[in-house]
C-alpha cells in the first residue's frame, strides 16, 4: 500500500506519495492519511512552503482500484480522503508546489493541479481518464480544470481521457513549467527558495482572493481586498517591506 512520507527542511515540508511499484496509486486509507498530514502542515507556522511529489518515475496514478474501494458508496470515501486533500491544498494559506516527475493520472492529475505551482519533467503526462472506467471526474477536476484550460478543452480532456504531455501541459496552463527530468529537482528547489523569500501571509491572502474572485462581484472583490489589506498592515513582513523600500534594499521576509 502507498505510504505518505512527510519530511521537513528549513521552512519547507515535502509530502511524498510512496509506492513506486503501483505508480503511487492511493488507497482510501492512504488518502485519509495524506489529508491528515496536509491539514497538520497547513496549521504548522514553521512551514512556509509545501512540496507534493511521488516516489520513482510517477507522480500518482490515482485511486488504487485493487485496494478494496467500496464502489457502492464512493461519496463517503471521497469526502474523507481525496476531497479533503484537494480542499486542504487549495485553502492552505501558504504556497504549495507539485513536483511531477512522471504520470499524473485521474485523481493524481487532480491533486497536482490543485497545487499552486506545477513543475513537470519532460516525461510527465497528465490525464483525467475517469470516464475510461465509467466514472465521472472527481477530486475537484470539474472545478479546477475548466478554470485552467477553459470549458471546451476541459470537456474534451475529461470525455476522451487523452494524455497531455509536459509541453502541452505548459501551453494549456496545466503546468507552470517543464524541464528535462534531470533538471526538475533543481528547478523546484530554486522556485521554493523564491517562494520562501516572499511574505508568506501576503501570498496566502493573495491565493485566497484569487481562488474566490470568480464567485464574487466586483464590489465584493474590492471589499475582500480591502479587508485583507487591513490584516496585512498588522504583519511584521509589511513593516519589513516598507522599511526595506525606504532603505533601498531587498526585504528579508520571515512569514510573520
Amino acid at each position: 500500500m502507498t505510504q505518505i512520507d512527510v519530511s521537513h527542511g528549513d521552512e519547507v515540508a515535502t509530502v511524498t506519495m510512496s509506492n513506486p511499484e503501483r505508480k503511487n496509486a492511493l488507497s482510501p486509507a492512504t488518502c485519509e492519511t495524506m489529508a491528515d498530514s496536509l491539514r497538520e502542515l497547513a496549521h504548522d507556522s514553521s512551514v512556509r512552503c509545501v512540496v507534493v511529489d511521488g516516489e520513482g518515475d510517477a507522480f500518482c496514478s490515482g485511486i488504487d482500484l485493487t485496494s478494496g474501494m467500496d464502489v457502492a458508496s464512493p461519496a463517503e470515501e471521497l469526502e474523507g480522503g481525496l476531497n479533503a486533500i484537494v480542499t486542504t491544498l487549495m485553502r492552505m494559506e501558504k504556497p504549495v508546489v507539485a513536483n511531477v516527475s512522471g504520470p499524473a493520472v485521474g485523481a493524481g492529475a487532480s491533486i497536482a493541479t490543485a497545487c499552486d505551482f506545477v513543475y513537470a519533467a519532460d516525461a510527465a503526462v497528465f490525464a483525467w481518464g475517469f470516464t475510461d472506467i465509467g466514472f465521472v471526474p472527481d477530486t475537484g477536476a470539474t472545478h479546477v480544470l475548466p478554470r485552467l484550460v477553459g470549458l471546451r478543452t476541459a470537456m474534451e480532456l475529461v470525455t476522451t481521457g487523452r494524455r497531455v504531455d509536459a509541453d502541452e501541459a505548459v501551453e494549456l496552463d496545466i503546468a507552470t513549467d517543464a524541464v528535462p527530468e534531470d533538471e526538475l529537482d533543481e528547478l523546484v528547489t530554486e522556485r521554493v527558495e523564491m517562494l520562501l523569500s516572499r511574505p508568506t501571509r501576503a501570498v496566502g491572502e493573495a491565493k485566497r482572493l484569487l481562488l474566490r474572485s470568480s464567485h464574487r462581484s466586483l464590489e465584493e472583490t474590492l471589499s475582500a481586498e480591502a479587508r485583507a489589506q487591513d490584516r496585512m498592515v498588522e504583519t511584521d513582513d509589511f513593516a519589513e517591506g516598507v522599511m526595506a523600500f525606504m532603505d533601498g534594499r531587498d526585504p528579508e521576509f520571515t512569514g510573520e
